[in-house]
């Protein structure tokens, strides 16, 4: 039931964007931000061996790319050539399996290793996975932590999480504690939840609820600082390593709030779709602005890519609007880069942020 709830969610994602991908508020930027946004041009380039890309993950030289409906769910590629490498995570309830796996917002160093962090709703099961030895291997078995029979199963489906400081999981969730973040301590076995965005004045119809705080997270590499990102609310916070808010950046939204109480309007009469992506780095959050306003058809093609630092240093966030258009994306720092796809897609959008 979880994972057929997993995969609606995605697909709807997926279908609304199609449809509404050409609406956008009419109303000018927010002053606040970069007044010219730097436009750049996205080179598309087609994978070799992965039909159906629904997230992607930069590990070192490695770019990996989490698959919808393969044999195998982690499809990795060399970032610099993207020469296709090889594969990993075949569905099935072993060490090294996957039924419902979601890429976790970071990669943590083990000595010379570097390993990429994924968490498995169904199973509920985290695994830290040594991309390399992974590949194509069955008998390879990841350091796992298992979570069945503790508080965090409580959570049904998990949105996004990062593990910070090595013994707190702080993530998202579509449980009846929706609206909120939760701080799990590994060891102890201890759940908290800490509130984050305020009521709506047009509640949310039944049903609806879980969805209108979708939030994606992101870890700073120092394993202490969170950012968030929601989908139906324009602002990004800054979060200590439990979860708790340090600093909002709001970004001005002038249209009128949605209602999100209507149960025969899907998607909520005057909803506005922004964040579906966030990624970071030790000075820097990126999030992935989709603009997205149900309510008009104005014909585009293009998201913003907001650019802002972790602290308040007084200086507003850098746009960069990419065109075409993506759902998920991540920061190839060494390069200038970013890297985007769109839900279940043949290929990759390739953005050089020197290009300006």
């Amino acid at each position: 039931m979880n994972r057929k709830r997993y995969l609606f969610s995605l697909i709807i994602l997926y279908i609304l964007v199609s449809i509404f991908s050409n609406c956008k508020n009419s109303k000018p930027p927010d002053p606040s931000l970069s007044k010219r946004p730097l436009i750049l041009k996205g080179q598309k380039i087609e994978l070799s061996e992965t039909f159906s890309a629904i997230d992607l993950k930069i590990v070192d030289s490695l770019l990996v790319i989490l698959t919808y409906g393969d044999p195998f769910k982690f499809h990795v590629y060399n970032k610099n050539t993207l020469k296709f490498i090889g594969k990993f995570g075949s569905e099935g309830r072993g060490p090294s399996e996957y039924l419902l796996p979601s890429i976790m917002s970071q990669e943590i160093r083990i000595k010379d290793s570097s390993l990429l962090l994924i968490y498995d709703n169904t199973l509920r099961r985290l695994n830290y996975v040594n991309i390399l030895e992974a590949i194509d291997k069955t008998n390879y078995y990841p350091k796992s932590i298992s979570f069945h029979d503790r508080k965090i199963s409580q959570v049904d489906i998990l949105g996004s999480a990062v593990v910070s400081a090595d013994s707190f999981i702080v993530g998202t969730s579509n449980t009846s504690n929706s609206g909120r973040f939760f701080c799990y301590d590994i060891y102890k076995n201890n759940m908290k939840w800490e509130p984050y965005y305020p009521a709506t004045k047009i509640a949310p119809r039944e049903g609806f609820q879980d969805d209108l705080y979708t939030t994606h997270l992101t870890l700073r590499p120092n394993s202490v600082d969170i950012a968030a990102a929601s989908l139906f609310f324009k602002r990004i916070d800054v979060l200590d390593k439990k979860g708790n808010l340090k600093r909002t950046i709001v970004f001005e939204n002038k249209n009128k709030e949605p209602d999100f109480s209507n149960a025969n309007s899907w998607p909520p009469k005057g909803s506005h779709e922004y964040f579906t992506s966030i990624s970071s780095t030790q000075s820097f959050i990126y999030a992935l602005d989709i603009d997205l306003n149900v309510d008009d058809r104005e014909i585009i093609d293009t998201v913003s890519l907001i650019k802002t630092t972790w602290e308040d240093l007084g200086t507003p966030p850098v746009i960069f609007k990419l065109t075409p258009k993506i759902l998920k994306m991540d920061v190839d720092e060494e390069n200038n880069k970013i890297f985007g796809v769109e839900l279940f897609s043949s290929c990759i959008h390739l953005y050089n942020m020197n290009q300006h």
